[in-house]
């Protein structure tokens, strides 16, 4: 199920968009669970990071949906944001807000279904993964969505998550292989690294968002600089 917010005051044009998502279910067989918010306002206080997608009108009444998109990315980093707008000399800067893409009213079938495409298409490649952590008593859960980078010491794996760190057993090869789908990079013998929570590279250097410097080997770096390059320019948020 892709969870979408249609944050869009015009009762036409949200029911247009509604229109779109079941036409394309039909066609496509995605699942969709979409809510309706009437304003900016109303849509940032109820925010969770849960949705997939979002569809933001710039000229909403109140916040515009120019400055609610930087409100937003204050809140969830990796949702999809398109615009929807009559204005599209202001949609060109959603690269600003790391937006996806724009479409121009009034919204038709065709003109979106490209951009769709695109959009569930990186929703379903950025879903997690569980993993099941082996511990000297029992198990633990990590949803590859909380886990910023895993560490090997001898046999023990250390995973640090935005829960704190939980600590197993195992081989940091074999988790690569489970975790290439999932876009992990190795940066060196030591660390395998989700790209959605570096915040930086310099030279050898990551800085991860939870603060963390990691180094990058001198052997591994080409390779690691070539899969964040391509995970970026496949729209990864």
């Amino acid at each position: 199920m892709i969870k979408v917010a249609i944050v869009e005051d015009k009762d036409k044009e949200a029911g247009l968009l509604s229109e779109c998502l079941q036409k394309y279910r039909e066609e496509k067989g995605a699942e969709f669970s979409a809510v309706r918010f009437y304003d900016a306002e109303s849509f940032l206080a109820a925010f969770k990071a849960e949705y997939d997608i979002v569809f933001m009108d710039i000229e909403l009444p109140g916040i515009n949906g120019m400055e609610a998109a930087r409100l937003l990315r204050a809140l969830d980093d990796q949702v999809v944001l398109i615009f929807v707008t009559n204005m599209a000399q202001y949609a060109v800067k959603g690269y600003e807000v790391a937006a996806l893409d724009y479409i121009v009213k009034p919204v038709k079938y065709q003109k979106l279904l490209f951009k769709l495409q695109r959009a569930v298409a990186i929703v379903n490649a950025n879903r997690e993964a569980e993993l099941i952590v082996a511990q000297v008593k029992g198990i633990a859960r990590i949803s590859t969505k909380d886990l910023y980078y895993v560490e090997v010491s001898g046999h023990k794996l250390t995973y640090h998550t935005t829960n704190g760190i939980v600590l197993g057993f195992g081989s940091l090869s074999d988790l690569e292989k489970n975790l290439k789908n999932y876009h992990f990079m190795r940066c060196n013998s030591c660390y395998l690294v989700n790209p959605r929570f570096i915040a930086l590279v310099q030279g050898l250097d990551i800085i991860m968002r939870d603060g963390s410097e990691l180094k990058i080997s001198q052997p591994k770096r080409k390779q690691f600089m070539n899969d964040l390059t391509n995970w970026l320019g496949q729209g990864r948020l």
